[in-house]
């Protein structure tokens, strides 16, 4: 029995120890240092090979219980290939609300105030003279407002932005109406309510009403052509910037400069030849102008109110500044006198209402003010374009225009055709009244607008 026990605690203890024999090694608990500076061996320190080093090793610290940090990698780059829609939805985004540039087309479709036109021409079917006033006498021209016709232009209009952020911009504006003449031709042969034609004015030596004897039955014949033109064009240079910009709604300031040209004129132009005579008379000419430019300074407003591809645009302007106003009178009577050696033409100054004491150039500057309206609705064509119809008011305060500028009253003695190379006597009329008006246009505008 003792034998027995002896042998199994030989068996016990040899077992540890063919363990260890066989590579496992046991665990061995070894006391914890706090760590310190790690020191290189400096230079002349002795390795084990009994050899020196030549320069100091590079310290690394190593903290038990820490791992070493990994190196994080680099973020992914964005992929240089974008989306056609993307770029062009940033590109939309940073536009500003002007936009980098812009340009407008519009015709026009204008019709202007009508001009005045005093009593001019005067007929009979008898052999009186047609002088206003009397039962036989009709009124053939004048006397009222002569209507004037619709007239075609055009207006352009171009601007960009000079600021990054395309709040602030500048424009350029100008735009024209087509000349447009009105004219009326009276004849003394083949009309029955003009066998006698006239000239209708106020005898400056009597103060009765008289009048030139174009043409009259068995003394004269002849005719009279009167014609009326207006031209009108006018040019701006503005700052723009935008006061406001909503999602549907914008307002935009307008501050600058414009510019504004309107001239009229009337021709009166006679033809009288005498019958059985010795003396013909060529053109009688008359001629009536008036040139009016206005320079001022302008302020206004722009709205553009957007609801899908419908749009409305409002813009309203005032300028004040100053009109030069210039009337200019000119007169010429032609007398041809036949002879032995054929006819002689002699012209000498002065017409019928145009005469001595009024022929010439007059000018003078008035105060005005040119209002301006403008009203057009739409449909937008993709990102950049509008296709718009609307209307436009223009009007201007202050100006000289002709038929205001004929006085009637007339002294016989100035007539050449009446008193040629005779002495002069009597008042000194006509006069130049520079009477002044106000005149406006207004109409259609049809247009294209292209911002990009």
């Amino acid at each position: 029995m003792r034998v027995m026990v002896i042998a199994i605690a030989v068996v016990v203890i040899s077992i540890p120890s063919r363990g260890l024999a066989q590579g496992t090694p046991a665990p061995i608990n070894l006391p914890v240092v706090a760590p310190g500076p790690v020191v290189a061996p400096g230079e002349g320190s002795p390795l084990p090979s009994g050899k020196e080093i030549s320069r100091p090793l590079t310290p690394v610290e190593i903290i038990p219980g820490v791992p070493p940090t990994a190196e994080q990698p680099e973020p992914p780059k964005p992929n240089p290939v974008q989306r056609v829609e993307d770029v062009q939805d940033q590109q939309y985004v940073r536009r500003g609300p002007l936009g980098p540039g812009w340009d407008d087309f519009e015709y026009l479709l204008w019709w202007p105030k009508s001009q005045p036109l005093p009593p001019l021409v005067t007929g009979t079917r008898s052999g009186v003279p047609p002088i206003l006033g009397h039962s036989s006498t009709s009124l053939l021209l004048g006397g009222h407002m002569l209507e004037n016709q619709d007239i075609s232009g055009g207006r352009f209009t171009i601007g960009a932005s000079i600021n990054t952020e395309e709040t602030v911009g500048v424009e350029a504006v100008y735009f024209f109406l087509g000349s447009r003449t009105l004219s009326d031709t009276f004849r003394s042969k083949g009309d029955p309510a003009a066998d006698s034609l006239g000239l209708p004015f106020v005898n400056s030596a009597t103060g009765q009403r008289d009048a030139f004897i174009v043409a009259a039955p068995g003394i004269s014949s002849g005719s009279v052509y009167v014609s009326s033109t207006t031209r009108v064009q006018g040019a701006e240079g503005n700052f723009v910037a935008n006061l406001y910009d909503g999602q549907s709604v914008k307002l935009n300031g307008i501050m600058g400069y414009r510019y504004l040209q309107v001239n009229e004129g009337i021709a009166i132009e006679d033809m009288r030849t005498q019958i059985g005579g010795t003396s013909a008379y060529g053109p009688i000419y008359d001629g009536f102008d008036g040139h009016n430019q206005f320079n001022g300074g302008q302020l206004g407003l722009h709205a553009d109110i957007t609801h899908g591809m419908v749009f409305c645009e409002l813009t309203g302007k005032v300028a004040i500044g100053m009109t030069s106003e210039v009337v200019k009178i000119e007169g010429a009577t032609t007398i041809n006198t036949p002879g032995l050696g054929g006819v002689t033409s002699q012209t000498l100054p002065g017409g019928v209402y145009a005469l001595p004491s009024n022929i010439g150039r007059y000018s003078r500057g008035e105060f005005a003010v040119v209002p301006e309206g403008i009203f057009k609705v739409g449909l937008k064509m993709g990102d950049v374009s509008r296709f718009f119809v609307g209307y436009n008011f223009l009007y201007l305060s202050d100006l000289v225009r002709p038929g205001d500028q004929i006085d009637r009253t007339l002294n016989p003695a100035q007539i050449p055709s009446l008193n040629s190379g005779g002495a002069f006597t009597g008042a000194d009329r006509p006069r130049v009244p520079f009477i002044r008006s106000d005149f406006w246009t207004q109409g259609l505008i049809i247009g294209l607008e292209t911002r990009y």
